[in-house]
This record gives C-alpha cells, sequence and structure tokens, in this order.
C-alpha cells in the first residue's frame, strides 16, 4: 500500500512539473513570444487556505489536463509574500490569445463545481483584475518547481516601450541567460502590456526562495552597472513609475 502511495505521489507530480514546463522553453532566443494571461485575486488571510483548496481540488486537474492536450503552455499559482493586496494569483501561459480562450472556454465547461461552493468561494475574492501580456525573451533552467517570484512592473511612455525593450533583450537578457545557467535563478521574461492596466513593461524572475532572489538581484545589477552602466541609466531613465513583488509559486504536496 505504502508503494502504490509513493509511485502515485511521483506520478502526480511529474504531471504537474511536465505540465508547466513548455511554457519557459529553454531555446536561448529573446525574440521569441507566447501569450500569458494574468488573473490576479484578493481574499481574507482568514479566506486563504479555503480558497487555494478549492483551485487545487477543482482546478489544477483541470489545467493539467489542458496542458497534456496542448491546449495550454503551461500554468501556475502564486500566493503573496511581499507587495500589494492580491494574495492569490493564477498565470496561464498559451500559443497566443486565441488558443488562451479556446481553453478557458475548455475549462469552464469541464468544471464540476457546484453552485452553492462556487459562490461561497466568490464571495471570498473581494478584488480581482486580469492582464493579458505577451510573453517574450524568456528563459529558464528546463524544472518547474516551488519558489519565490519577483515580479517587477513599470510603466513606459509607449513611444520609449520599443527602445526599452530593444536594451532588455540585447543586454539585460545575456546577464540573466547567464545566471540561470549558472544556477543562480531558475527561469525569467519579459511581459509586455496587451490588455489590462497601466504596468506596460513588466518582468520575472523565479529562485528557490527569499536568500535566493535577494543574492541573485544583488548580482545581476552589479555585473548590469559593471558591464553596460550607460544602458543602465538609460533603461532607468525611460521607466516613468515602477513597483515590485515578491510572490510564492505553489506546488503543493499530494497524499
Amino acid at each position: 500500500m505504502n508503494t502504490e502511495k509513493t509511485m502515485k505521489k511521483l506520478l502526480i507530480l511529474f504531471i504537474i512539473v511536465v505540465c508547466t514546463i513548455d511554457g519557459f522553453a529553454q531555446d536561448a532566443d529573446p525574440s521569441q513570444t507566447n501569450t500569458v494571461v494574468y488573473i490576479q485575486n484578493s481574499t481574507r488571510l482568514a479566506d486563504q487556505a479555503d480558497v487555494f483548496s478549492v483551485f487545487d481540488e477543482y482546478e489544477r486537474p483541470i489545467l493539467n489536463r489542458l496542458v497534456e492536450e496542448g491546449a495550454l503552455l503551461g500554468y501556475g499559482q502564486m500566493s503573496h509574500s511581499w507587495g500589494d493586496v492580491f494574495n492569490h494569483n493564477v498565470y496561464y501561459v498559451a500559443e497566443n490569445k486565441t488558443a488562451f480562450f479556446e481553453a478557458w472556454s475548455k475549462f469552464f465547461s469541464e468544471l464540476d463545481l457546484d453552485n452553492e461552493l462556487m459562490q461561497e468561494t466568490q464571495r471570498k475574492i473581494n478584488k480581482h483584475k486580469d492582464n493579458i501580456y505577451v510573453h517574450t525573451a524568456f528563459y529558464g533552467n528546463g524544472v518547474v518547481s516551488p519558489g519565490t517570484v519577483m515580479i517587477n512592473q513599470n510603466r513606459v511612455n509607449f513611444a520609449d516601450q520599443g527602445e526599452w525593450v530593444s536594451l532588455f533583450r540585447e543586454y539585460a537578457y545575456p546577464i540573466l541567460k547567464a545566471m540561470v545557467d549558472e544556477g543562480k535563478m531558475n527561469r525569467f521574461g519579459l511581459l509586455l502590456h496587451e490588455w489590462g492596466d497601466e504596468w506596460n513593461v513588466n518582468y520575472y524572475i523565479h529562485t528557490d526562495n527569499q536568500e535566493q532572489f535577494h543574492e541573485s538581484w544583488g548580482e545581476y545589477i552589479a555585473r548590469f552597472q559593471t558591464d553596460h552602466p550607460d544602458v543602465l541609466r538609460r533603461i532607468v531613465d525611460l521607466t516613468i513609475d515602477h513597483k515590485d513583488n515578491l510572490l510564492y509559486e505553489r506546488i503543493p504536496q499530494q497524499d
């Protein structure tokens, strides 16, 4: 019985990893793109465990199947560590917007959640917002695991966005890629506004934990400042406004 239980846990973990890995290709091509839809929710801390439980029990199995079938490239769920009010955040990776909305329709057609529980869960969501991004300049180590995710959000004048992105691809991307290859972070990527709020040029860094993030962030900025001080200064000058969040990507243990 214990052997059967262990094999079940390993199989589920394998499915989770396979089902989230394709959204973060390892090809070193900073111009490649796909679509990321990011749904953010705020719930009272007293209700957070219940909301997460519903997501894990009813939504994750469907999302895993959608990735297995190729309808989605990946997905993930992140809780709040430091930053704003949003503590139940879910991202979906798809080839494009059309593919996402087709997968979204299929998700709801398969969601087997009784009306009473759905309404009870929805009432625990106090605030909500959606964003659709062009996901580009991304790279990963091929392993999806729990960990700390920093999301760096910026407002850049639309007239300057092309220059900002070009500088990131040419100068920031090689530094970040080298740090992934050195094992100092797990993955990163650029998220460009397509639909949603005012934060139009954003990027994320995924590390094992907060300690590793702070170490890698300090090293990233130091390398950038040493190798390309004028470029770093230009990126800062092009940035009108800025905010950060530290989140935690959850991959729950399975019994």
